[in-house]
């Protein structure tokens, strides 16, 4: 039983990143730049106003000036300033020659085409060419995952189609001839499938294309059911020896390498790892709580390798509450916990569950409690579509 820093090595040391595509920029969201880009100009092209207001020499002022033409946004003067001139000029447009500082309007008293500056704000007032970028700068290197700020600043750089990772194509099996779908009442012996919904709703925010499907116990059905065209292929059951859970066997018997096969972690210690060319396999214990801890510590890092986005695992020092509900263990344990902002501050909350197999316990979880046998417990918020609230 290997540990999950060994596991997660082990992942990282065996998945390659997918190859890149390029994709319409209104399409890139969610996606990670699969090459460094860099300023295709300087920004700004030249000396720009930031305000409304009037230009004049940098040392004329205060006085009279007598105002000689009008730069609106998207103008260019070719007229030059002398001492005693002004020019009116509006927030964005490129400063006429010897145009040294700009006053804004509010400073500046106006009578027909003469001006008079009495006291002033100090500032300057102008966005100095390449003052935010020079030609061939790098802007956003390889790897950065594109949200709407990125998205802004592609069409910046008149990227209009990106180089990225692509998505990866996610093949899920849910198997167990227990399993009935979510809409059916189950009969004895039967129980409804969660697990698709919750992967489906885990994979969301990576813009995973999951494609799910049931089988029963069988060998031959799993076997059937592994999509030759998916990047990345999810076994939820037979994770464990018994003997019907054929997930390993099936894959190793697929032509797949089996990397591991039970990690000291808990819930999911009997996480399977397994590779066929680029092609990526998981077998994942089949109850919910299981499923969430191992998604969060394991198939996640496989994602984020496989669309080139640099691996997030930061354990933050809050504060947490209730903590006799945390029970120690000998495998380091995963908890699912709530994090809150209360009275300034980050609190985590941990959740209460007895087995693996209470889904209602993972309302709310937008964090993990690493609990690994000392009082030093540290927590994983989690990337996910739920805001920290105040309370």
């Amino acid at each position: 039983m290997i540990s999950l820093e060994e596991a997660r090595s082990i992942i990282t040391d065996n998945i390659l990143s997918l190859p890149p595509v390029e994709i319409p920029l209104s399409e890139s969201f969610g996606h990670a730049l699969a090459e460094d880009l860099h300023s295709d100009m300087d920004y700004p092209t030249a000396d720009r106003s930031m305000m409304d207001g009037y230009v004049i020499r940098a040392e004329s002022i205060p006085g009279d000036f007598d105002v000689i033409g009008e730069i609106p946004a998207a103008g260019v003067s070719n007229q030059s300033l002398t001492s005693g001139q002004a020019m009116r000029i509006f927030t964005g447009a490129m400063l006429p020659e010897n145009g040294g500082r700009v006053v804004m309007q509010e400073d500046c008293s106006r009578d027909g085409a003469k001006i008079h500056i009495g006291q002033f704000n100090e500032s300057l007032f102008i966005r100095r060419k390449a003052s935010e970028a020079k030609v061939g700068d790098l802007i956003l290197p390889a790897g950065t995952r594109i949200a709407a700020t990125e998205m802004a600043i592609l069409a910046q750089l008149g990227c209009v189609n990106p180089k990225v990772i692509p998505t990866p194509r996610v093949c899920h099996i849910a198997t167990g001839s227990e399993l009935v779908s979510p809409e059916n009442i189950p009969a004895p012996g039967q129980i409804r499938d969660s697990n698709s919904s919750l992967l489906l709703g885990l994979f969301r925010p990576f813009g995973g294309k999951l494609k799910s499907s049931r089988v029963a116990d069988d060998p031959v059905a799993i076997k059937d059911a592994i999509s030759e065209e998916a990047d990345l292929i999810l076994i939820s059951g037979g994770a464990s020896v018994g003997d019907h859970d054929h997930g390993a066997d099936v894959l190793r018997n697929a032509g797949f390498t089996i990397h591991f096969d039970t990690v000291n972690l808990r819930p999911g210690k009997p996480l399977t790892f397994a590779t066929r060319g680029r092609q990526v396999a998981f077998v994942i214990p089949g109850n919910p709580i299981s499923h969430f801890v191992c998604f969060h510590i394991a198939i996640r890092l496989a994602i984020e390798l496989m669309r080139g986005l640099r691996p997030a695992w930061d354990f933050l020092d809050l504060k947490i509450s209730d903590h006799e509900i945390i029970v120690q263990n000998p495998r380091e344990t995963f908890w699912p916990a709530s994090v809150s902002a209360r009275n300034g501050e980050l609190v985590a909350t941990p959740h209460r569950w007895s087995t693996s197999g209470n889904t209602f316990s993972l309302s709310e979880t937008n964090a993990l409690i690493r609990v690994n046998g000392s009082d030093d417990l540290r927590t994983l918020l989690l990337d996910l579509p739920r805001p920290i609230r105040s309370i």
